[in-house]
């Protein structure tokens, strides 16, 4: 069976995990985990010039059906980290074909 060569992109997704110590007090870990058969594709650059420069970049994230991924979720690809801009959405497909997860993912630099 031949792969989708549309899905070759490995990316690292960084979960936020509530938890709490000896107090009682509210703390939040990061946990990676590397998710594969992904395709990560450019969508828009824009530069905004208000007082100091700042780029704002969108790529858009195909991956698996299951990779869990959430709204406070961030995405790093090839040394880039993304925030996940919005809820992702799972999407389904008669006899399950063309399951994915997609997410418009964002970088703001500057």
């Amino acid at each position: 069976m031949i792969g989708n060569p549309l899905y070759r992109d490995t990316v690292t997704v960084i979960d936020l995990e509530r938890g709490e110590d000896e107090r009682g007090n509210e703390t939040w870990a990061e946990t990676e985990r590397t998710v594969s058969g992904c395709n990560m594709q450019p969508m828009s650059s824009t530069e905004v010039i208000e007082g100091k420069a700042q780029v704002i970049t969108r790529m858009r994230l195909a991956g698996p059906p299951d990779m869990g991924l959430t709204a406070t979720s961030r995405v790093r690809h090839a040394g880039v980290t993304y925030e996940v801009d919005g809820r992702p959405g799972v999407h389904h497909s008669y006899g399950a074909v063309l399951d994915h997860t997609e997410a418009i993912l964002m970088e703001v630099t500057g």
